[in-house]
């Protein structure tokens, strides 16, 4: 290509909203161009990148057993319906939808399980048929609520998402581990730095799930880790021993402390310290209220959540414990934080005086003196403890009543009955890793991958089944996998810049070489410059000419800033015999002119 047919168009400046490097560069090179929120048109060079990345997709994916399919866009609300997941998606506002001439309701595609499992379920009768797999790179869509960085968080986007159908649990796992080996080779051919951490399967469901990261220091999740073990998870998932509460001398029995406007677990430690100097936020209990809603006929259900008060609430894995307690995946549509006056009207109290209650009345007279007011915990409250606290003593809490708390309070012998108790905690880094038991460490991610482990959670809903080798009709045993094509462009820009501009890597740049000639006009420099790139595309390498008629200096920041691996100059050199090699983070070098097409293909090939 020669690069006057190419319509180069770089900025000078940085975006005023460009916030990554990536966003900032792609935008800057002509890579892309904002059309809306959340929008973006992809121009010609990312169009080439894109397309570079898909074939490995493609490619990596096949080799797993993948069978490529197209699946279309608008997919109707019968299929959602049928799954469960149409009121889940709505409440959560991440569907964007669309209706036909006649009122028919469409959601456009966040995400296909439902119509290849509806697929499945008429192209696949019988376990000989088994196991299948099908995928597509497709265009999907999510309402982000706040589009930002570039092509990290947007509305639309492209997506390789693939579905393995199974007779067993056993088959599923084989494909899992296939699908595991498969983004690794992808990821490593497309130049990144990727790894697999354990993760909450969200909106998808299913038994177990792995994201797959590429660390960055933009990365939107936090991820913990142990160097020894090889734990990683991320922190909506991640599990941990938190450190004991250090040794206080506790009452003897419970009794009501008065703390006048002493909300938070700060200034309640501050206020009791004068009686008990050793007492700390780890030997307090902290509420969380919040409001559930919970199925399709979105009830709403308030949730006290406790933990340790030195700790934070997860909110993930909160939601995961109300649907076990619910009995029901993807019971809890939406969770929220309730509101002042909805914790006045349940709890009788205010916020930072909320506590669990006691077991029963008459314990409350027993254990608690009788100089200031006690109330119980609403009975429509669900009440959820951090598991971390089943044996927890000595602890201080809210008695329900503004001003006052409980301390000396002992979840084995005071919390009610219907406590439920669950991991809800937040893992911190230095908290002790699940398998060696050493400190965890932490890092941020940009997550580029995803894969689930299904099972029979959508063919079950949609009756999708098949002929089993007892001559009974199952449902499929699923799973499901997904990479962020679009995604993958964008965290290789994140891994692969300087302060000059990009740095592809070889496998998905635009162009692996640009031949830049510096003395436009000179016979001798100008044959060269022909030879030389009529020798490259006869082996068959993407390379740019640069004809356009600039001088050396704006070329050579354009190319730095689009960053193609690899440039040739022909200029001075030519009445020597030599041309310059560069690689894009290396010094240039001379070489003669007989040798040049070589070094690059060499460079190319490795």
């Amino acid at each position: 290509m020669r690069a006057s047919r190419l319509n180069i168009t770089t900025l000078r400046e940085d975006p005023s909203d460009a916030e990554t490097a990536s966003h900032r560069l792609l935008l800057r090179g002509g890579f892309i161009c904002k059309s809306g929120a959340g929008l973006y048109l992809y121009g010609p060079l990312l169009q080439r990148t894109l397309e570079k990345v898909r074939r490995i997709v493609s490619d990596e994916i096949s080799s797993a057993g993948g069978l490529e399919i197209t699946m279309p866009i608008m997919q109707e609300r019968a299929l959602w319906e049928a799954s469960g997941r149409w009121a889940t998606y709505q409440a959560s506002r991440t569907m964007l939808t669309v209706k036909d001439r006649g009122g028919q309701e469409y959601g456009l595609a966040p995400t296909a399980e439902e119509v290849v499992t509806d697929y499945a379920a008429k192209v696949v009768q019988s376990y000989k048929q088994l196991p299948v797999c099908f995928f597509q790179q497709h265009t999907k869509f999510r309402d982000e609520i706040r589009p930002r960085f570039g092509l990290m968080r947007v509305k639309e986007f492209i997506m390789m998402d693939a579905y393995s159908f199974h007779d067993s649990e056993a088959s599923l796992a084989e494909t899992y581990q296939a699908m595991n080996e498969a983004y690794h080779r992808a990821f490593g051919r497309c130049g990144l730095e990727a790894f697999a951490v354990e993760a909450d399967a969200g909106a998808i469901g299913g038994s177990g799930s792995h994201e797959f990261m590429v660390a960055a220091a933009v990365g939107e999740d936090a991820i913990l880790y142990c160097p020894e073990s090889g734990y990683a998870a991320n922190v909506e998932r991640a599990e941990g021993a938190i450190p004991a509460a250090p040794a206080w001398v506790e009452p003897a029995k419970p009794h009501l402390a008065n703390t006048p406007g002493h909300s938070s677990i700060d200034a309640l430690v501050q206020s009791l310290r004068g009686r008990y100097p050793d007492l700390s936020a780890a030997h307090c209990l902290k509420c969380v209220l919040f409001v559930a809603t919970v199925g399709t006929a979105a009830k709403a259900v308030p949730i006290a959540a406790f933990v340790r008060g030195d700790r934070q609430v997860n909110t993930v894995k909160l939601t995961n414990a109300l649907n076990r307690r619910f009995k029901s995946p993807g019971a809890v549509t939406d969770l929220r934080a309730m509101r002042d006056d909805e914790i006045d009207g349940l709890t009788g109290s205010a916020v930072g005086f909320t506590g669990p209650g006691f077991r029963a009345p008459e314990l409350v007279a027993a254990s608690v003196s009788e100089d200031g007011p006690r109330r119980q915990m609403g009975e429509k409250v669900v009440v959820v403890c951090d598991e971390r606290l089943r044996d927890a003593r000595g602890l201080v809490v809210g008695a329900n009543v503004p001003d006052w708390h409980v301390v000396g309070y002992s979840v084995p012998e005071h919390a009610p009955a219907s406590m439920y108790f669950d991991d809800i905690t937040t893992i911190v880094p230095g908290d002790a890793c699940p398998r060696s038991g050493l400190p965890l460490h932490e890092k941020r991610g940009i997550e580029v991958g995803h894969i689930f482990k299904l099972g029979t959670k959508y063919s079950a809903a949609m009756g999708a089944t098949f002929m089993a080798k007892d001559g009974t009709r199952q449902p499929f045993i699923m799973g499901c996998y997904g990479i962020g094509t679009s995604r993958v462009v964008a965290s290789a820009v994140e891994q692969h810049h300087d302060q000059d501009g990009i740095c592809w890597p070889m496998a998905i740049a635009p162009y692996q070489c640009v031949i830049v000639p510096t003395k436009s006009g000179d016979a001798a420099a100008d044959a060269v410059t022909e030879a030389l790139y009529r020798e490259l595309l006869a082996a068959g390498i993407d390379v740019v000419l640069d004809d356009r008629d600039l001088k050396p200096g704006p070329k050579f920041k354009d190319w730095d800033l689009i960053g193609l691996p690899l440039r040739v100059v022909v200029g001075r050199g030519v009445a020597t015999g030599t041309v310059e090699f560069k690689e894009r983070r290396s010094a240039a070098v001379d070489v003669p002119i007989a040798e040049a097409a070589a070094k690059v293909i060499a460079a190319v090939r490795a």
